[in-house]
């Protein structure tokens, strides 16, 4: 804080020292927690966990030997909640909460994402959610990174940030409308328990699905906040871990699913070489009978996959597991008929929201 202050100018209002600084956020109200994570990442010391002392899965001891109760890993949360609140606390932000439906709705161009086909489609699935404009549709994204240089020892730090879409085009992907959720300790990449550690991040995000009361200083009113996750943001790889789907072999492609042409480079080669990108154009498309364009000598004809149901998409979800209350909890991955088993995260925003879509819909 010293070194910041010979940098600006004398009149600064930045504190002077650390303790200050802490105290002047605390006044803001948007706190962080410190969760204890298994050295395996096997399992979180949260909620009923919080008071053991080795790990279920594993038996891994929760602290690391010799210390005096130092964990091996901490997860650092931050919560939606009070970062959505501060939003509407500001007058200029909160009418800027409301302008995909009441500056952007009538326009004819693909401007913001509410004029997509998703968005359309949640608001007509869920109509109360929809009709305040003050409700608010989050992305979340998460990648890892080496915090140190490269050629000192390897550490994958995942951060996971969340960014609300009902602000305008432009503002709403500006550095400080990027939130951070949480930090994932490494040093290893979480791989198939990356699910595991966003647990308070699910219960958070249900929490708001039931909705908040917030303050808007817009209108000089409480209202009933309330969020849903709509889309995430990854690479290929990240997409994998996040949403339970093996981004390797035969069924790698999370849109044909089972149904894929995916084949082998050759006998013996583990790489795997896609050519259903064809299915989804026109029937009447030219690249479809293009023989020596793409994939040489095959002439596409089948169309794209269907879409699952709800109530299929559903009755997948409980085939993966044999007691439908704890509904997929248990620390096992198990792969059936092409579908690998959805994490803790996607699959508790499913259970809550899949039994009242309509059978028909559209669900992925």
């Amino acid at each position: 804080m010293e070194l910041m202050h010979e940098l600006l100018p004398p009149n600064s209002k930045i504190p002077n020292n650390f303790y200050r600084s802490r105290k002047l956020l605390e006044g803001l109200g948007m706190p962080y927690h410190k969760i204890d994570v298994c050295d395996k990442n096997c399992m979180l010391y949260y909620k009923d966990n919080k008071d053991k002392d080795k790990c279920d899965i594993c038996g891994t001891s929760r602290y690391k030997d010799g210390s005096n109760k130092v964990p091996h890993k901490v997860l650092r949360y931050l919560p939606i909640t009070d970062r959505l609140q501060r939003l509407y606390a500001h007058e200029g932000t909160a009418k800027l909460m409301r302008s995909h439906k009441e500056n952007l709705a009538s326009s004819t161009k693909m401007l913001h994402p509410c004029h997509g086909e998703a968005w359309k489609q949640f608001d007509a699935d869920f109509p109360n959610f929809a009709e305040d404009a003050r409700n608010v549709r989050l992305g979340i994204a998460t990648d890892g990174f080496t915090p140190y240089k490269l050629n000192a020892a390897s550490y994958s730090c995942w951060p996971v940030f969340w960014v609300p879409y009902n602000l305008p085009p432009g503002v709403c992907m500006k550095p400080e409308y990027i939130f951070l959720a949480m930090v994932i300790p490494g040093p290893e990449h979480p791989g198939k328990n990356l699910s595991i550690l966003l647990q308070p991040l699910v219960d958070e995000l249900i929490e708001l699905w039931d909705g908040v009361q917030t303050w808007d200083a817009s209108v000089k009113r409480g209202f009933k906040m309330k969020a849903s996750y709509l889309w995430s943001i990854h690479d290929f790889p990240a997409y994998g871990m996040f949403a339970g789907w093996s981004t390797h072999g035969v069924f790698a492609c999370p849109q044909c699913m089972c149904d894929s042409n995916a084949y082998r480079l050759r006998k013996g080669c583990k790489a795997t070489w896609f050519d259903c990108h064809r299915r989804f154009l026109p029937v009447d498309h030219p690249f479809r009978i293009q023989e020596n364009a793409f994939r040489k000598g095959k002439v596409v004809q089948e169309g794209p996959p269907r879409y699952l149901t709800g109530e299929e998409v559903k009755a997948q979800l409980y085939r993966l597991v044999d007691d439908r209350d704890k509904f997929g909890k248990e620390h096992n991955w198990t792969y059936i008929s092409g579908l690998w088993q959805l994490p803790y995260f996607t699959k508790l925003l499913l259970r809550h929201n899949i039994d009242v879509m309509h059978n028909e819909k559209k669900c992925g």
